[in-house]
Parts: C-alpha cells; structure tokens; sequence
C-alpha cells in the first residue's frame, strides 16, 4: 500500500541511551494520526525526524509525490518565534518574509482562516495562550501545508482553547484535506479528533490501529493503551 507518509524501522540514538527503537509508522491521505504515548516516550523525536529537523538516524521516511510534485510538510514543533511588542499582523509579515512571500491577501486569509482576522492589529503580548497558538498555526499555514505535523498543541491550553484548536483542526482536514499527525499524552482528546493511533511506548510502536477499532466492544482508548503498555492510568 502507498501512504502519504511512512516511516519504516526507524531508530535514534543519543550517545548509548536508544530513544526509538525500531519505529515503523503509516499514515493515509487525509487522516488525523494520534501519536499516542506518555511524556518522554519518544514522540517529539519521531516528529523531528519526519519533518527532517533530526537527520541522523537509521531506517527511512518516505514522504510521497501528488502530481509529480513532493507534499509539503509544515510543522510546530519547536514553536516559532512570536515577536511580543508587535502585532499578529507584522508577526505574520516576519514569518512570510522568511518564506518569500510578499503578498497580504495570503496572510490575511492564514489568519481569517485561525479566527484571529478581527485581532490582527493587537499586541502579541495581550494574546491570551490559545490565541497565541492560533497565531502560530496561522503561520505554518501560510506554507500551504499538505501534512501538518503538530507536537502537543493543546498543552497549556484551557478548556475553551482546547475546544477552539479541535475545531480548527477538524476543518482544515475536512474541508482542506489536510493529512494530520498529532501527538498528545491527553487521550480523551486525541479520541475526539483522531482517525487513526499509533501507540508509542518505550521508544516502540507498539499498536496501531483506527477509530473503528476503538469503537468495537465499548473499548476505550485508554483502554487499549493500557492492554498495550501495561502502565499506570494516562489521561
């Protein structure tokens, strides 16, 4: 089968410590992939590595080609810089700038799109968290993503934030049809927006599976995360 992105018996050593051991992923067009596993189980790595901000690794990532062209991957991982005493708009400018682009009307669209076109003109450091978080989603929007890879977005995030961030991500894959890797330790969210896991325990893929899944015989994915890791309640 041909994914949109794999990641086949991939490995990562720092010094003599192994932080994936062995790690093969898959992801379809169009899903939204839960990397599920408790804090330091290996994920941000795995996410380093797919975006190719980690290199040095063994085993191999495939990222396919649509129409001959490769997919642009975006990702927040190491989050991007946010400028405090400037607005969101000229906060946007900056990051365009890098880009290479010149053009308002796709800034203003990024930040239309993230809710944040009535705030473009305020202060940064007036955001509150969740906004803040919008605005760098804008950002890596502005890049025209067809993977979006995202790392623990909602930490930190109130229950309002949280709510806002799911919603935006489930139209960007609806209606943009944006493939979405996400990873969380929170598993009730992940449940909600997912549409398939891969459950990473150890520095190992240890399960994955989809939504239907889950769903068969009342299971959880708490509980299926428990089955396969054997460890303490995660929530």
């Amino acid at each position: 089968m041909s994914y949109v992105l794999s990641a086949e018996h991939v490995q990562k050593k720092y010094g003599a410590n192994t932080v994936l051991r062995d790690v093969s992923i898959h992801v379809n067009q169009g899903e939204i992939y839960g990397l599920v596993g408790r804090n330091g189980a290996g994920k941000t790595t795995l996410l380093r590595i797919l975006t190719g901000l980690i290199r040095e690794y063994t085993g191999k990532v495939v990222i396919n080609e649509a129409n001959n062209q490769k997919l642009r991957v975006a990702a927040i991982i190491n989050d991007p810089a946010l400028f405090l005493n400037m607005n969101a708009l000229d906060n946007m400018r900056e990051q365009a700038y890098l880009l290479g682009q010149h053009d308002d009307k796709k800034i203003y669209a990024a930040l239309n799109q993230v809710g944040l076109g009535d705030c473009k003109g305020k202060l940064v450091k007036n955001f509150s968290l969740g906004m803040a978080q919008r605005l760098k989603l804008a950002m890596v929007l502005l890049e025209s993503p067809d993977i979006l890879i995202l790392d623990e977005p909602v930490n930190g995030l109130d229950p309002d934030g949280i709510a806002d961030l799911r919603e935006l991500l489930l139209f960007l894959n609806h209606s943009e049809g944006t493939t979405i890797i996400i990873s969380s330790h929170i598993l009730s969210e992940l449940e909600q927006i997912a549409t398939c896991f891969g459950i990473l325990h150890e520095g190992k893929i240890v399960k994955e599976l989809h939504t239907q899944d889950v769903l068969q015989n009342g299971q959880t994915l708490e509980g299926i995360y428990m089955q396969y890791t054997k460890e303490g309640t995660v929530s």
